[in-house]
């Protein structure tokens, strides 16, 4: 009897310590984002089943990332790291995970151009749901169901955003660097882009003013991360309206995922063209 309850004892110390469900599921795991375009993929093909965290906050400018301990150690035990192409080619990054020591090798995550942009977001989703459905232990219907409403969701805003839009189409605007291929996918057309406020000097400036007032420039988008304000002086000379996009999700509670950003940023430029343009 007493040797029965030691093997009893035994075996459900094993399933307990064991990082898999008999399922095949596992509990959690641990994860590494790059940025939270891929925190937020990353949590709707895995169920929030998943430990993550995010080098980069949504607020912050995704160019310049301060290596902490805490995010070593995270990464020492990650079962996958997973950033976008161009974070491969930060030096601090690639110190950090060469610190880690993983064995993990990093997932360079693609599209490289703007994963704001929705075909990007389509690309990047359909990687991340390959990735994960070939890790063990991973039940790959379960994500390739997650990975089909997610992208019916992103259609689902598209189709409202380009309707929006669809009035507006071929309205000339100025924009932030960050945010110029996106903006044109929305139908506008960018006269010219800009970079941080520190870049913009009183001749850059001067001349961006001509263009614009030349153009008829309606609207001016700055991006949150690389400053918010960098176009306000630029829309003040030319008489347009300035409306500040985000490239990030999370940044505020009016935006917690992809879907929700991408309203958010379309919404914002259909209401500042609505007052300048001479439509309804």
């Amino acid at each position: 009897m007493k040797l029965r309850n030691a093997v009893f004892v035994l075996l459900l110390s094993v399933f307990l310590l064991n990082p898999f469900h008999a399922q095949g599921a596992p509990e959690s795991l641990n994860i590494v984002a790059g940025t939270e375009l891929v925190a937020d993929i990353v949590r709707d093909l895995l169920d929030d089943n998943a430990q993550i965290l995010t080098l980069i906050a949504a607020s912050s400018c995704p160019g310049h990332y301060d290596v902490r301990a805490t995010d070593i150690a995270f990464m020492s035990r990650a079962d996958a790291i997973i950033i976008h192409e161009w974070q491969g080619k930060q030096k601090p990054v690639a110190d950090a995970i060469r610190a880690a020591g993983n064995s993990a090798k990093p997932f360079l995550a693609g599209p490289m151009s703007s994963w704001l942009i929705p075909e990007n977001q389509v690309a990047a989703s359909r990687n991340l749901a390959a990735l994960f459905s070939a890790m063990p232990g991973i039940d790959a219907k379960r994500v390739a169901d997650n990975l089909a409403q997610r992208l019916e969701r992103i259609a689902e805003v598209v189709t409202v955003c380009e309707k929006a839009l669809s009035p507006y189409a071929g309205s000339p605007v100025m924009v932030s660097l960050m945010q110029a291929d996106f903006v044109r996918r929305l139908g506008m057309n960018v006269i010219a882009d800009y970079g941080r406020a520190e870049e913009i000097s009183p001749g850059s400036l001067m001349r961006l003013t001509e263009t614009g007032k030349k153009a008829g420039v309606l609207v001016v988008v700055d991006n949150m991360q690389s400053g918010a304000e960098a176009g306000l002086p630029l829309a003040g000379e030319i008489g347009a309206a300035h409306v500040v996009f985000s490239n990030f999700p999370k940044f505020a509670r009016e935006a917690p995922d992809y879907e929700t950003l991408l309203r958010y940023n379309c919404d914002l430029l259909t209401a500042a063209l609505r007052k300048k343009a001479d439509k309804p």
